[in-house]
């Protein structure tokens, strides 16, 4: 997964993702580990399952970036088998570059174009919802989607839904503060005798280390202040994927109140967390030293970087390319802390308003979520010549620059369906189908702020953000200096109006979901 994916969830704004993500059930406890592999069985899609409505004719799928080198042959493989399988269908397949992708689809369906199925972020499901971009999927998931309600846990759903309906099939991969991750150079930390990192004081011992002994490498990027999170407090951020956002919420405060994030300590001590770093020489002293965080990494000339759960696992292999005798090794702060579900998913599939074959999108989705080999054929092309299988591990080792099929699985990632790097130990993998065992699903899941209601005073409040929050978690400013113009610009920008929006919508998803026979 590109950093693309990791910050997904800014799509709208940075059109950068994560990513990440969902696998909980009942009262926070994990489906990863647990739930049957959809692999291991057989079902009948076709023609004229018992319940299922018929299906043919063509599946038009929007997905973003670029079209994979191989994508036509790999397409019709993927026609080839889904007729073999009793499923007749047709698929088209139209790529929109990153930074057009969220306005395309509001184009779609404001022009009525007829495409069936696109990735779409729980982010910005509210919006897209009340645009009329997407459809529910409750009656299609009755019918011609019953193995996929059966095999993805009722909180992923949850997490995909709008005023109890579904408009997104989610993947299934860790979710638990998935995204506060530091990933560091491993073999750097063991050369230096140091402890496993677990702290923060363990963290900076490290940081310092590598300042005083490798010349010419720098510490970390400025990036990765959501790690920081856990550090300070417990957090659910309604809206803001980056460590920051206007308002929070306490999962354990029992009146779940929605509160100023910038005037709170949190924010005040990772602000001077940062400026720390900074002034000790353990980040860039300038935005234009580190253009590129993970060649600078990969090039050994970074020690640390932002990462998630799955991160790790996703960029060990040009890691490892460059730097065979390196290691990389996750920093998940204070691990010993209880961890929060805040959200059960992240990455969707989801039906467009305008399609004209519903049916046929779900059988698709449903298809390639039950059978290993189906998975596979999807998501990572023809065995043998788009990639090969080592044991169970992936690699694409003699794969020609041809028969390259570089597609965006994370969009659909099963986690029981999922093959690793050889370079991931089966070690981690347990430990990341394990990972939300145990987790604590916060009382906000599947809370999703409409931000429409207050777009005007979001706009400003993104404003101000861009100009003075960039530079406070770059550690180029100043806390006494920067915050009481930083203050008064959210003042005037309207934060106290969105604040309060934030609390209204709460307040009533919390009495839904009360009310609601999950809840």
């Amino acid at each position: 997964m590109t950093k693309k994916k990791a910050f997904a969830t800014m799509l709208i704004l940075a059109m950068m993702l994560s990513g990440l993500l969902a696998a909980c059930s009942g009262s926070g406890g994990s489906a990863t580990g647990k739930e049957e592999n959809p692999g291991d069985k057989k079902t009948e899609q076709g023609t004229g399952g018992e319940g299922k409505t018929p299906v043919g004719g063509t599946v038009k799928i929007v997905l973003p970036g670029d079209a994979p080198k191989d994508l036509a042959n790999v397409q019709k493989a993927l026609e080839d088998k889904l007729n073999a399988d009793g499923l007749p269908l047709k698929l088209e397949f139209t790529y929109f570059p990153w930074d057009q992708y969220s306005n395309k689809l509001n184009l779609i369906a404001a022009s009525g174009e007829k495409y069936d199925l696109a990735w779409t972020h729980v982010s910005w499901l509210s919006q897209i919802v009340s645009k009329h971009v997407v459809s529910p999927l409750d009656e299609w998931l009755e019918t011609n989607g019953k193995d996929l309600k059966a095999n993805i846990p009722s909180a992923n759903w949850l997490s995909a839904s709008i005023d109890n309906k579904i408009y997104g099939i989610p993947t299934l991969v860790p979710t638990a503060e998935n995204n506060n991750f530091f990933a560091v150079r491993g073999d750097l930390r063991k050369k230096y005798n140091l402890p496993e990192i677990r702290t923060l004081a363990d963290f900076e011992h490290y940081l310092d280390t590598i300042k005083k002994n490798e010349p010419g490498m720098m510490p970390i990027a400025n990036d990765g202040t959501r790690a920081l999170l856990r550090e300070f407090g417990d957090v659910y951020l309604p809206v803001g994927d980056m460590g920051a956002g206007p308002g929070y919420v306490d999962p354990a405060d029992p009146e779940l109140k929605v509160r100023n994030f910038y005037e709170s300590e949190i924010f005040k001590n990772i602000v001077n967390t940062k400026r720390k770093w900074y002034l000790n020489g353990w980040m860039p002293k300038d935005a234009q030293e580190i253009k590129d965080p993970e060649a600078a990494l990969n090039n050994g000339k970074l020690a640390a970087i932002w990462s998630n759960v799955l991160k790790t696992t996703e960029r060990i292999d040009a890691f490892k390319k460059t730097l065979p005798q390196g290691e990389l090794e996750d920093v998940f702060l204070h691990p010993d802390k209880p961890k929060y579900i805040f959200d059960a998913a992240s990455n969707l599939l989801s039906v467009f308003s305008t399609s004209e074959n519903p049916e046929g999108a779900i059988a698709f989705v449903s298809w390639f979520r039950s059978q290993q080999e189906n998975y596979d054929l999807f998501s990572y092309g023809v065995k043998d010549v788009n990639f090969k299988l080592d044991g169970s591990a992936i690699s694409l080792e003699g794969i020609g620059e041809q028969q390259t099929y570089n597609q965006v699985y994370w969009a659909w990632d099963d986690i029981r369906l999922k093959h690793f790097s050889k370079h991931v130990s089966p070690e981690l993998i347990q430990s990341l189908q394990k990972w939300d065992e145990g987790a604590k699903e916060a009382p906000t899941l599947g809370f999703r702020f409409n931000a429409d209601p207050v777009k005007a005073e979001m706009a400003q409040i993104n404003a101000v953000e861009k100009e003075y929050v960039d530079a406070a978690y770059a550690g180029f400013s100043d806390y006494d200096q920067f915050y009481p113009k930083f203050e008064n610009k959210l003042k005037s920008a309207g934060i106290d109006k969105v604040i309060a929006e934030m609390q209204r919508q709460l307040d009533a998803f919390i009495a839904s979901k009360r009310k609601s026979p999950r809840g």
